[in-house]
């Protein structure tokens, strides 16, 4: 059994299979690939691109030459530069005729000096007719197609707008507005007046301007960020009554809201939102005015 082992480890290949069998399995072999060795990448396909041609011929591509230019640069150069300066002379040749087709119809000597008179009348004129589209913008009546906005409209009460309002004091505060048609709101925020209860007068703002009165630039701030509210500061001394800074707040909202031209005449009603009494942290009453 040893001996038997030994003899068939040692059985090699003859060889007939390297020349009868071994060619045979080689042709029947799907995965055989064939290769020739290249010291470049020859495409199979040339490019179309005329541009690429001359990258290809300088890098040594055969079938692949630099493009012939039939003319030189300088003979392209002073064709170019010809033919600018025949456009330039054609041109000029317009602008002269022109000039004297206008020399016959321009006026000369005394003519040509403008009077006085008319001059300040033309600027009269001028100056007059841009002070009217100026009043007629402010005034919202130029151009036609500009939107007047909703707080100048008069609005219907409709049930989806008191489902709105829940408080009894706001929809009082929507009837106001309604039936004195008020255009401002001036609304005294004291120092103990928070953010959050500002935050229930936004919903009036479809309806109304808004003016906040309020003590600290912190409130200032704050309210400017809403994008909702006006914003006026007013320093309050602890040694005048409740009444005195009401008073002062109300005249100081008033002159503000003269300034940004929200009150277009004095006899306009407006609204005065205010805490009764002094440290209050909410405005609990309002009153309907009116500016004599």
């Amino acid at each position: 059994m040893e001996t038997h082992h030994k003899d068939s480890s040692k059985q090699t290949m003859g060889s007939s299979f390297f020349n009868d069998l071994w060619p045979q399995l080689l042709e029947e072999n799907k995965c055989h690939i064939e290769s020739k060795s290249a010291a470049f990448f020859e495409p199979r396909q040339p490019f179309n691109e005329l541009h690429f041609h001359s990258y290809l011929a300088d890098a040594g591509y055969p079938d692949y030459e630099s493009p012939h230019e039939m003319r030189c640069c300088e003979a392209a150069k002073r064709q170019e530069a010809a033919e600018e300066e025949a456009e330039l002379a054609a041109n000029a040749e317009t602008e002269g005729r022109q000039d004297a087709v206008n020399a016959d119809f321009k006026p000369r000597g005394s003519q040509a000096i403008r009077p006085v008179d008319k001059m300040v009348n033309h600027l009269r004129e001028a100056q007059e007719r841009r002070q009217k589209l100026a009043y007629a913008f402010a005034n919202r009546k130029y151009p036609w197609t500009m939107q007047t906005p909703k707080h100048e409209l008069n609005f219907e009460m409709t049930s989806e707008q008191k489902t709105c309002f829940v408080l009894p004091m706001e929809r009082k505060i929507l009837d106001e507005i309604h039936d004195h048609e008020c255009k401002l709101m001036i609304i005294d925020v004291g120092k103990d007046v928070e953010l959050k209860d500002c935050h229930r007068w936004i919903k009036f703002r479809p309806y109304i301007q808004m003016l906040a009165v309020v003590r600290t630039s912190q409130m200032e701030r704050c309210l400017q960020l809403l994008g909702v509210f006006h914003t006026l500061v007013v320093e309050e001394s602890a040694e005048n009554s409740w009444h005195d800074e009401l008073h002062a707040s109300l005249y100081s909202g008033l002159k503000q809201a003269k300034r940004l031209h929200i009150l277009k005449a004095c006899g306009e009603p407006f609204l005065f939102m205010f805490s009764r009494f002094r440290g209050i942290c909410t405005c609990d009453t309002y009153a309907v005015l009116r500016r004599l």
